[in-house]
């Protein structure tokens, strides 16, 4: 449906035929455009049961953050509700293990502030992580004035000495 009507008249007279195009007052336009998002999603019958499925989730959300300790609540959310089971989506498996503890505290506190809660079902799903890839650094190896002192260093050393042994093999490792 449109936003507004457009009225067209039609007007013959000896000259040839005139279309006049007449648009509906300002006032009711602009009340037609005013609705709010939620009269638009309740106006439909099928928006409508989402939109009060929606409205009982954000509920059992407000619910289940006053019932949670406070290091909780940011790792569990209120996934949906069907059939009187509430699922409940936590972000790792100790905070699911706590949320299946504290489960008839719960379903008590979510039954009375909306809905008959018969059933949790508390499930982990991790977010991805929003933490950037390390990327490899590869080191920095020693340049020539380096080399050089390693060189003179192993030349300086006794020849049974182990010292002397790892300084080669080091030198021979940057050589390479």
């Amino acid at each position: 449906m449109a936003p507004f009507k457009l009225i067209l008249l039609v007007v013959a007279n000896r000259s040839g035929t005139r279309i006049i195009c007449m648009l509906p007052p300002f006032l009711e336009l602009f009340k037609l455009m005013a609705k709010s998002l939620q009269e638009h999603l309740v106006s439909t019958e099928g928006l409508a049961r989402l939109a009060a499925h929606a409205q009982r989730l954000l509920e059992f959300q407000r619910t289940l953050e006053t019932v949670l300790p406070e290091p909780l609540r940011p790792h569990a959310r209120v996934a949906n509700f069907r059939l009187g089971k509430i699922f409940i989506h936590t972000s790792n498996s100790a905070v699911a293990a706590k949320v299946r503890q504290l489960g008839p505290r719960i379903a008590s506190a979510l039954t009375s502030s909306a809905a008959k809660v018969t059933e949790i079902g508390v499930s982990v799903q991790a977010s991805p992580s929003t933490r950037p890839k390390e990327t490899y650094q590869r080191p920095v190896l020693p340049g020539n004035r380096q080399k050089q002192g390693l060189t003179l260093l192993a030349r300086n050393l006794p020849s049974e000495s182990a010292l002397k042994r790892a300084i080669d093999r080091l030198i021979k490792v940057v050589t390479e």
